[in-house]
């Protein structure tokens, strides 16, 4: 866990709006993610952002394998 938060962590200090998205699967079907990042009081952005990518790409309707 503490591997994934030094990615996380700096805007999570210092407030910075973040939307994590799905990205797609690694080889051995782990869920891949990526965040965007803005600035503060832009969370609207991010949102706009969000749902472009979703427009384009379908990772958010994909399950991996249980």
């Amino acid at each position: 866990m503490s591997a994934m938060l030094r990615y996380t962590c700096p805007f999570d200090m210092t407030g910075s709006p973040t939307i994590t998205l799905p990205g797609g699967f690694t080889d051995a079907g782990t869920p891949i993610a990526f965040q965007f990042v803005a600035r503060h009081f832009e969370e609207a952005l991010l949102v706009r952002a969000g749902w472009a990518y979703q427009q384009v790409t379908d990772w958010h309707r994909s399950h991996p394998a249980l």
